[in-house]
């Protein structure tokens, strides 16, 4: 296998990049341009990028998916992880010379991002199955871990709604 990262060979496998339409002989589709110098063109809202920290989150856990897929699946289906289940995880992947020093990196600091999410706080319900890195059942969640990580997502979610106004701004009145 080569030691190019998984980044990468997503990257040249993506059908979209410009990468892969140059590869293949194919021109980049140029924007076209109004030349009626009066009218301007609409301006779109241009959605805002993802944070380079999100960015690289999101691609750790893609890299879970793709090395460990019996253990890290779709926010749909996620699960319940092993008590310790990160330095399974560090010890798995200084043994692996197929995997690059920096998606290693990646996934081991992208683990936190995954099990902090919302939707791994749902499934963590008192008496759920945790899983290992194969898949295998490794224990099961108690009653005061099931409502961490309930206090967890309330938390979270409170972080999102925003602040209610205190009152109305009372109004300066110049009374000259």
């Amino acid at each position: 296998m080569s030691n190019a990262s998984l980044k990468e060979q997503l990257q040249a496998l993506s059908l979209g990049s410009p990468a892969t339409a140059g590869e293949q002989g194919q021109k980049p589709t140029k924007p076209q341009y109004n030349s009626n110098k009066q009218k301007q063109p609409e301006k779109k809202a241009m959605p805002q990028a993802k944070p380079a920290w999100l960015e690289h989150a999101q691609y750790g856990v893609e890299l879970l998916k793709a090395y460990f897929p019996q253990c890290f699946k779709d926010m749909k289906e996620v699960q319940p992880l092993k008590v310790g289940i990160k330095q399974d995880l560090v010890k798995l992947l200084s043994t692996r010379d197929d995997i690059v020093t920096a998606d290693k990196a990646c996934m081991v600091t992208s683990l936190s991002y995954y099990v902090n999410s919302t939707a791994y706080h749902k499934g963590v319900v008192a008496g759920a199955t945790r899983i290992d890195l194969e898949g295998n059942a490794a224990g099961v969640i108690s009653v005061e871990e099931a409502k961490y990580s309930t206090d967890c997502r309330q938390a979270k979610l409170q972080k999102k709604k925003p602040a209610k106004p205190q009152g109305k701004a009372k109004e300066h009145v110049n009374n000259e």
